[in-house]
Formats: structure tokens, sequence, C-alpha cells
């Protein structure tokens, strides 16, 4: 509670003393309605690989979420709006505990999001493992979100599922935003949000405070979230600042076995129930980035950046501390070169992080802690990333681009106790290169043909090389895989715009996180996977009646038969077998109708398919469909605005896993826990006001 009051009152300061210095330059900026017109998202300018080019001209498989999308559905978390995206599925135990996949990249990962990396405009939120954590953003605060799916390899690493890019917002005139919501399970939500713009210059300072009950027993959350964002131009260099603090504590009711996730789903696991399982952390991310412009079209980024993360974890076989600090630097030197044929844009850059991880666990007594310690664990991780880019617009029709990264993984690792054999030890993994070819063809003024090839990798964990009998297994390999892809965007018409793709992954050196234990895992490379699939996006602007109303329907989805190679996991051959974890097809319907541009209905329909949940295919979740409706009304009295928005989730009531565990185990004869049970039909209602000066 400390640590965020201190950062909050840092914050406050850092605000006065910009808002005193530049009151004087800001100007009064005209009252204007809240635009909510349809979202044309083919009109997007793209930042991903700094293209900054409109979407349908992008070489890249990238889908993009605007802020109007991020807000579409009160109080939903950011889960709602990413399984509204092909290819992404993100599945969602509870506020805290989620698996996002990309690809069906990640869906082996047991409790958490892996391989998939995750920016914050433009700092990582990916740790030195791969893991990453999305889902405590503060929604409100966020301009859009890209999706670059598949290996990105130069700009962003190259993670094998894919990279989110969520950017800030940046404002273009003074204004108070208040923002209460309030649903089902006793959830209420306050956002405040002040945004102020100078001449050269705006910031943006926020808070959100988040509690709910939860549809299940031991499902409480409390989260507390402050963000400042600034952004100062002086001549030709732009100066950006970011500090965002999250305080979080979250119960957590685990999974259920299959008669219980039928008869009796708003339960907890009865483990976690009887010892009141919780974590508790406190994180700190803060950075800042210089973009300069620089004589004969020489441009550089330079960014600073780092962590802090404290984190304790109640669960029924031990007490679990972590503390994680990393930081790091990046840095893009850029140059473009016209010429009478066309234009080359060279970038060149570097990413290095370093962090240090300390975890250890204590013996549980009476349901309680204690200072019994079990186990004592420092960790080093670092990684360098050598990265370079080369754009050629070789005519208005034509471009090219290539993309090269160089990755060198390294962990050091030390047992403090040494009680289960030697284990302390360094591993360097060997240099990975990964290169990027991608081609973007107009064929015409409506239409555009995408190509690209990439290679990704996934290190293993520091955790995935340790034996639980003690000793280290260096012959561990990082996973890696080629990705091929070809793609098309563009009209058939003006009112109807469409984006469908076709590729194909390979994966060899399987990373499998073996249970051997309740809290015990084994890293092995256990064969290959084929990842080959079709992705589209469909939207049709329905003609208007008359000057007041606007209708549209979309519908998107994806078919993705992924299948086990060559995948042997000791005297078990999974050959052919389908992939665990992930749905063979998604789709989304949807339908949104706009009155006088102040009333609008949204209905959105979102299938899943049925998961195999085990390595042999002998157990599938069933698939299911969720129906949600949502109306919002919009007004506004000269420089006051007002937005309400309620929400009806799951309309039908369906009954179905919002996660599931992949190989679940069962200890002392109980039946293994497959089921995150979703929530039933649920209400939330939501209200915004904006004052404007």
């Amino acid at each position: 509670m400390k640590k965020w009051l201190l950062s909050f009152a840092a914050l406050v300061f850092i605000f006065q003393s910009y808002f005193s210095h530049a009151q004087d330059t800001w100007q009064q900026k005209p009252a204007s309605l809240l635009n909510d017109s349809v979202f044309s998202i083919d009109e997007v300018t793209v930042h991903a690989f700094h293209y900054e080019r409109k979407l349908q001209e992008v070489p890249a498989a990238i889908s993009i979420l605007s802020a109007k999308q991020l807000e579409q559905n009160a109080l939903q978390s950011i889960d709602f709006v990413l399984n509204q995206v092909p290819g992404v599925y993100m599945q969602s135990a509870s506020l805290t505990t989620n698996r996002l996949t990309i690809r069906g990249i990640g869906s082996r990962t047991p409790y958490g999001s892996n391989k998939i990396r995750a920016y914050y405009a433009g700092i990582p939120l990916t740790n030195g493992v791969g893991e990453t954590s999305v889902e405590d953003l503060n929604q409100s605060i966020l301009s859009s979100v890209e999706i670059i799916k598949g290996p990105a390899s130069g700009f962003y690493g190259a993670g094998l599922g894919g990279t989110l890019l969520f950017e800030a917002i940046h404002p273009t005139q003074n204004r108070f935003v208040v923002d209460y919501g309030l649903g089902s399970y006793q959830t209420q939500e306050f956002n405040g949000n002040l945004f102020l713009t100078g001449e050269k210059n705006s910031s943006q300072l926020a808070i959100e405070k988040l509690n709910s009950a939860g549809y299940r027993d031991n499902n409480a959350t409390d989260r507390v979230n402050l963000n400042y964002v600034g952004r100062f131009e002086i001549g030709k260099h732009e100066l950006n600042f970011l500090v965002n603090h999250t305080d979080l504590k979250g119960y957590i009711p685990s999974s259920l076995d299959w008669e219980t996730f039928q008869q009796n789903p708003q339960s907890a696991a009865p483990n976690w129930a009887a010892i009141r399982g919780y974590e508790d952390y406190q994180k700190t991310l803060m950075g800042t980035s210089l973009l300069s412009e620089w004589s004969n079209n020489w441009r550089s980024t330079v960014s600073l950046f780092g962590q802090n993360r404290a984190a304790d974890e109640l669960r029924p076989f031990n007490f679990l501390t972590e503390e994680s600090r990393y930081y790091g630097g990046r840095v893009v030197l850029e140059k473009t070169i016209r010429t009478r044929q066309g234009s080359w844009k060279l970038m060149l850059g570097n990413e290095s992080f370093w962090e240090d991880y300390d975890w250890s666990t204590f013996k549980n007594a009476d349901n309680e802690p204690t200072d019994e310690i079990l186990s004592d664990n420092q960790e080093k991780r670092k990684y360098l990333n050598f990265f370079g880019q080369v754009d050629y617009l070789l005519t208005s029709q034509l471009r090219f681009s290539a993309g090269l990264n160089l990755n060198k993984t390294h962990y050091d690792y030390t047992n403090l106790l040494e009680t289960s054999g030697e284990q302390s030890g360094k591993h360097t993994f060997n240099a990975v290169l990964s290169p990027r070819l991608a081609i973007n063809y107009t064929l015409s003024q409506n239409h555009n043909l995408y190509a690209q090839m990439s290679h990704g990798f996934s290190p293993p964990s520091l955790e995935e090389t340790l034996l639980p009998e003690g000793g280290r297994n260096t012959d561990i390999q990082p996973e890696t895989g080629w990705n091929y892809e070809l793609g098309s965007r563009g009209h058939l018409f003006d009112q109807f715009y469409y984006d469908v793709s076709a590729y194909f992954m390979a994966i060899k050196n399987l990373l499998v996180a073996r249970r051997v234990g309740e809290d015990a895992y084994l890293g092995v490379n256990a064969g290959k996977t084929t990842h080959p699939g079709f992705e589209y996006y469909l939207q049709f602007k329905l003609p208007t009646m008359g000057t007041f109303i606007q209708h549209q329907l979309t519908a998107n989805g994806s078919y993705s038969p992924y299948y086990f190679v060559d995948f042997v996991d000791g005297e078990n051959d999974y050959s052919e077998k389908k992939l665990t974890g992930t749905p063979r097809y998604q789709a989304n319907w949807g339908y949104h109708f706009s009155f006088k541009q102040w009333a609008h209905l949204q209905l959105h329909y979102q299938q899943v398919g049925k998961i195999p949940l085990r390595d042999d295919n002998s157990v599938y979740s069933d698939a299911y469909g969720l129906l949600n409706a949502n109306l919002q009304f919009l007004k506004s009295w000269g420089n006051l605005q007002a937005k309400a928005l309620f929400a009806i989730n799951n309309l039908t009531d369906t009954h179905y896993g919002s996660m599931v565990l992949i190989n679940a185990s069962s200890f002392g004869g109980n039946a293994p826990r497959y089921y995150y049970p979703g929530a039933p039909r649920n209400y939330s209602f939501r209200l915004k006001l904006t004052y404007l000066f």
C-alpha cells in the first residue's frame, strides 16, 4: 500500500510541476461531440515494424483493435476483445489467471501466457523467460492494440506466437473523465483520467480501482492501477515518459473435475478453498524514450525501461514468495533513402534485457504459511537481441520488407539450499538467427496481396532445465519454427471489406512441461508439431436508412487443424494426434446498429470448437457458443459529454469452460481437474462523463 501511495504522490508532483509550467501555453479547445462512428479498420495506420502505412498496404499478418472496441463491453477484461481477433484465443479462469495463445502457440503453458511478446508504449511487458501478463492493464488508457500473428523476426524479437503492441492514449484536447461501472458478482470499477495538452506537449494521469467477488467461491479480486504518460516536443526531439503501477490481490478458486464442473461450477477446488489460496503482488513499470529527427533523413529512438515486482502466493502445497527486477534498453537507428525508382528505409537496432529473479517456498501448517523454508533460489536472466530491417518501396504497387534477428539468451541459477542435488550453474543457449522476408503487391486500387516467411523461437525457462531429483538438463533446446503465409486485404465493393490469410507453421523441439508432482514440472523436447490454418475477417456496411441509421455486419474466424507430427513423450507416442489446448475452429459474428450517432446496439456471438485435453486425444472439452449484447447511449451538453453502457453477457446462459488444463493429473485418488467454469448470464452497467476544457 505504501509503495503505490508514494508512486501516486510522485506522479501528482510531476503533474503539478508540469501544470504550473505549461498552463500559460494551453489553449481553449472547442468542445466536440463524441465520435462513435462505425469503425473502419482499413483506414487505420499501422505502426508495427515502423511501417506507418494503412493496414491494406502492410506486408504482414496484423490485426488492430481500436479504443472503441476495447470499451465496447462494460467491465469485461481484455480477453473479451482479443477473442474477436482471428487466430487469437485467450482463455480466462479469473481476472488474474489467463492463457493467451496465437495460432496454437502457448497452448501447453499451464497457468499463464508464454511464447508471445507484448509491449506497452514501446516498453516490454514480457519477462526474461517469455512470460507475458496483459490482463491487469487498465484498458481506459489504451488507444489501440496491434496484434502481429506469427514470428515477428526483427523488431520485436522472434517469439513464436507473435507480438501484441499496446499503444497509450496521447490526448489532443484537455479533458477530465470519470468512469464508474457496476455489475454482477458485486463487481465495481472506477476510472479517473485527466488529460492535458499544450502546443508541444501532453500528459495523462489515470487511476483505476476494481473490486469483484467473482462468480465462484474464493474468487474475490481487488486491483488498483496508477498510470502517467507524458509526451514533450523539444525542437526535433520527442521525449516520452511512462509510469504504470499495479497493486493486486486475487483469490484463486483453481480448476474442477468433470462432475463438480457439471453439478457445482461456482465452487472452488476443495484444497484451495480450505486454505483460502490467493496471489498478492505489486509491480511498477517505468520507461522513457527519446525520438530524434536528424539531417539527411536519419532518425533515432532510444528507450530505457525497468520493472520491479514483488509477489506472494498462498497455495495448498506451499507458500511462494517472489521478487523480480528487470531493466534494459532499446536503440533503433533509421535511414530513409529516396531514389528515382522508389525509396529505401534501413533500420538497425538492439534490445538488451537483464532480470534478477528470486523465489522461495515455505511450508504450510493449519492452512497458514510458516517460517520453515523448503527452497531458496536466485536466478539471473539476460538476453541480447540485435535486429535489422530493410523496407523497399519499388513502385506505388510493390513493397518489400526483410528483417533479421540475432538472439543470445543466458541463465545463471543458484540454489541457496542445495538440498536436492547440485542444480546451481549457468546455462547459455546457442545464438539463434531468425530471418523474415515479406512482400505486398497492389493488385488494384481496392485489392492487395501479401506473402511472408519468418522464423521464430522460444527458449525454455530455467525451471524447465532443472531436474526434480537434482541436477540440470543441459541438453534441452529452444523451440523453433518457420511460418509461411499468403494473404489478401481489400474491398470487393465500397461497403464490403475483407482480410483473409492462409499459413503453415512447422515447429520442432516442442517443449513439454511434464507434471511430475503437485508443484513440480519437468521440461523436455518431445518432437514436432504442424500448424496449418486459415483466417478471415469480413466487414459489410449495410445500406443506411435515411440520414439517421447506420449499421454493419462483421464475421471473422479461423480454421486450425494443428497436430503432432512426431511427438514421443517417454514411452508414449502421440504422433498424428491433434494438438492439445486449442480449438480446431473459432468464429465471431457481430451486428452494430447506430441511430443518429447517439444510440448504439451491438450483438456479438462467439463460437469455440471442442479442445483436446490430453495428448492421446482421449478427453475433449465441449464446444460452446456465447451471445453477448450491449447498448450505448451518448449525450452532450456543451463541454460535458456522457456515455452510458449496459451489457448482458452470455445471454443464453450457456454452461462452458472458460479455461482448461492440459494433461491434468490426479493426486490422492481424486479425479483430474481439467475445467475452469465460465460465468453464467451476467449484467453490467457503466457511466462515463467527460468534461472538455
